[in-house]
This record gives C-alpha cells, sequence and structure tokens, in this order.
C-alpha cells in the first residue's frame, strides 16, 4: 500500500474511531461542567492527548520489540474503562446541581457569560474554577489501551515494511483522533453553552442527561 493511502486510512480510522459512544460519552461529561467553546476544545484536545500518545507509546513498542499482547488484557482493561464511566457519570450527577452562571463585564461593557460546576463559597466573589484539566488525559489514554483501539490502529502494522512507517501510522491514527474529538467536543460545548444560558435549570438537566448516559455506556462496556 502506498504510503499516502496508508497515512490517509489512519487519519480516518482514527477520526471515526474518536467517536465511538464511550469516548463521546467520557468528554461529554466534562463538557458539560465547564461548557463553553475554548474550554470544551480544550478536554477534547487533552483527550485526544491521552489517547494518542498511549496509542503510540503501544504501539511503537510492540513494532520495535516484536511483543505479543495477552489476550486476556484487553477483556480487563474493558472492564476498567466500564467502572470509570461510571464512576464519571455518578461524579457528574452529583456535581450537576452546582452548574451555575458568572458575568463578566469588561471596561467596554461587554458582558461575558462563563458557567461551571463547583460549589460557590459566599465568601468568594469569584469561586475557585476546578477544571479536572488531567481527568480528560487520564480517560483518553485508558481508552487508548482498551476497547477496538488496539485493534483499529495496531493491526495495520502487521503489514507495514519498516518500523518508520508504523510510527506514522499511529502519528495520523492520533491526529484524526484529535481533529475529530475537538470539533464534537467544540460543538457540544457551544450547544451546551447557548441552551444554558436561557436557563440554568435546563444546564443542569443536560448535565444529568450527560451522566446518566455515560453511566448507561459504562453500565453495558461492564456487561458486554
Amino acid at each position: 500500500m502506498e504510503l499516502w493511502m496508508l497515512l490517509a486510512t489512519a487519519l480516518t480510522l482514527g477520526a471515526v474511531h474518536s467517536l465511538e459512544p464511550d469516548h463521546v460519552a467520557a468528554v461529554s461529561s466534562f463538557v458539560v461542567r465547564r461548557p463553553g467553546r475554548r474550554a470544551a476544545l480544550g478536554y477534547g484536545l487533552r483527550w485526544s492527548l491521552g489517547h494518542g500518545g498511549i496509542v503510540l507509546l503501544a504501539g511503537s513498542t510492540i513494532l520495535l520489540l516484536r511483543l505479543n499482547v495477552a489476550e486476556g488484557a484487553g477483556a480487563w482493561l474493558e472492564k476498567l474503562v466500564g467502572v470509570s464511566l461510571i464512576a464519571l457519570g455518578g461524579w457528574v450527577l452529583v456535581t450537576a446541581r452546582t452548574l451555575h452562571a458568572h458575568q463578566h463585564v469588561h471596561e467596554d461593557g461587554t458582558a461575558h457569560t462563563h458557567l461551571h460546576a463547583h460549589p460557590r463559597d459566599p465568601g468568594e466573589p469569584h469561586p475557585r474554577e476546578h477544571r479536572h484539566r488531567h481527568g480528560a488525559t487520564a480517560f483518553g489514554a485508558l481508552h487508548g489501551l482498551a476497547g477496538t483501539a488496539p485493534v483499529v490502529a495496531l493491526i495495520p502494522l502487521t503489514s507495514v515494511d519498516s518500523a518508520a512507517t508504523g510510527i506514522a501510522y499511529l502519528v495520523a491514527f492520533g491526529v484524526g483522533t484529535a481533529l475529530a474529538m475537538g470539533l464534537y467536543a467544540m460543538f457540544a460545548g457551544v450547544l451546551v453553552h447557548r441552551a444554558a444560558s436561557f436557563s440554568g435549570r435546563f444546564g443542569r438537566t443536560l448535565a444529568r442527561v450527560a451522566g446518566g448516559a455515560t453511566i448507561v455506556v459504562g453500565a453495558v462496556w461492564l456487561a458486554r
């Protein structure tokens, strides 16, 4: 296969793979707690960094050292993903009631509304933000080790003619994942932000829906 075809395939597979239900559920659960274009894009890209980074590391190691992955490892990792999704969904449900708006007025009179999900301290005019930056990266890494990522990303390595080509395939796969997940997260963040800006109650409802959906997806991973 021509190199450009291999890389285009990897890019496409990475984009499609990123939008699987467990990935979307995890990123959505982070996004609804701090919706908005920039923050949501950050969550999507951090998830992609964890996912693409671990796939690149694992794939390169397997390729260079010619290792064989234990058959039972995937099943245990899928169970771990299920448990973590249930925990994440439960966390979102518990904190959904704290979702509220902050309005910032600039010197020129322009007002911006930012939505956050964290307890408000009456003694602080602008409560501290808990963005949980590393959580999205950790979930991305876990998803990269489990599920279909090893199959989609690593099987084609058996047909490449050099380690460099195989690593290039993994990099392209990660880029496709980041592009698609970043776009999805940004779209979801803008959508939730606009909806919640009209009604705080509606925003909290959306957060609860995202949390409940994440729990359901996690339960499915445990049951299958």
